[in-house]
């Protein structure tokens, strides 16, 4: 590879939908983190969890703005196997979240388009 060559970044991006806020989006970084195997990933520094303005909101979008972004480091884990970790470990969470506040953030997993990142 030379310089200037430009590097995939594989990872997955969560948004959570119209019935979110700030405070549900940094909610579910902090369990992401936290969650197995995810947090093990962390550890290791295999894995970032990062919050970042989201790139693809429709007009007249109701919500937060932010979306997290799972970046893989290394050839650790397959997207696949990111994918359906991170979908476990939300999907845990928007159950927990809605025994305790109303609404429904309707999360979207999608893996990350190289090309844009």
């Amino acid at each position: 590879m030379t310089e200037g060559d430009e590097v995939a970044v594989l990872g997955v991006r969560v948004r959570l939908g119209a019935g979110a806020t700030v405070d549900d989006v940094r909610a579910l970084k902090t369990w992401l983190e936290r969650e197995e195997p995810l947090a093990e990933l962390v550890s290791g520094r295999h894995l970032t969890i990062e919050e970042q303005a989201g790139t693809d909101g429709a007009d007249g979008r109701m919500g937060p703005d932010i979306e997290l972004v799972l970046r893989v480091l290394g050839h650790v884990v397959t997207i696949a196997a990111l994918t359906e970790y991170t979908a476990r470990a939300v999907k845990t969470w928007t159950n927990n979240r809605r025994r305790l506040q109303r609404g429904d953030p309707d999360p979207q997993i999608r893996p990350l388009d190289p090309g844009r990142e």
